[in-house]
């Protein structure tokens, strides 16, 4: 079975990555707190606990650098789903 996707149409890259950006530093921040809320209504695996803003190259240990490719890597953000409570 194939995961669900969300696929957002940006008009050029620098659009892209600066929403990306924002992701990262402060959209995750507001998401969280918007999801301890959800959690209070909703069971199960319902919140991304982790975004994935770089591909990773799971040949390397987690504390080399080599490990984790360049930010955006084919403009994809990998989530891992959980619950933040």
């Amino acid at each position: 079975m194939s995961k669900p996707t969300l696929q957002i149409e940006f008009d050029n890259q620098k659009a892209l990555e600066h929403f990306a950006v924002w992701l990262c530093e402060s959209g995750e921040q507001d998401y969280f707190q918007w999801m301890e809320c959800r959690e209070t209504e909703e069971k199960g695996p319902i919140t991304v606990v982790e975004f994935k803003y770089h591909k990773e190259n799971e040949n390397f240990a987690e504390n080399d650098a080599r490990r984790y490719g360049k930010f955006l890597e084919e403009n994809v953000i990998e989530t891992v789903c959980g619950r933040k409570t």
